[in-house]
């Protein structure tokens, strides 16, 4: 079970690059969030590949699975917490999605081209926008709004 003090420097999430990991398939942590990382992967390269848009049921189901385990697994946020504009599963679908996409780049088209430095540059700062944002909502700093069910 992954639980966190108010005081403790863990985190009960992944790290970004075990997500990371996961959306490509590669090596899995028994963390549940990477199970799921793994399959908004796999439907971003489908979508990819297959150049139709993602099942939204799907997306929004994975969405809101990782969105009940972050409910189920944090401690309640402070009182005086800041609301986050966006839910974890989103977080995470977002992630998945921007590396899928650089990855296809880098190895579609040329490396210098400005499009791969583009999608890499989102992706750097999608990375380090979840490990900001899993350190605050670890340490009650902020709130996570909740998926709304369409």
């Amino acid at each position: 079970m992954y639980t966190v003090t108010a005081m403790s420097a863990t985190t009960p999430f992944p790290s970004c690059e075990e997500l990371l990991s996961a959306v490509r398939g590669h090596r899995i942590s028994a963390h549940p969030l990477t199970g799921l990382a793994r399959e908004f992967g796999r439907m971003h390269r489908r979508q990819l590949h297959l150049d139709e848009p993602a099942d939204r049921r799907h997306r929004n189901a994975l969405i809101r699975r990782v969105d009940e385990w972050v409910a189920n697994h944090l401690p309640p946020p402070h009182p005086a917490s800041t609301l986050h504009p966006e839910s974890m599963g989103t977080v995470i679908d977002r992630l998945a999605e921007t590396q899928v996409l650089a990855f296809h780049l880098l190895m579609t088209i040329e490396p210098s081209h400005p499009s791969v430095h583009k999608a890499w540059y989102q992706l750097a700062e999608l990375r380090d926008n979840y490990t900001d944002l899993t350190t605050a909502v670890t340490h009650r700093a902020l709130r996570l709004p909740c998926t709304p069910i369409p």
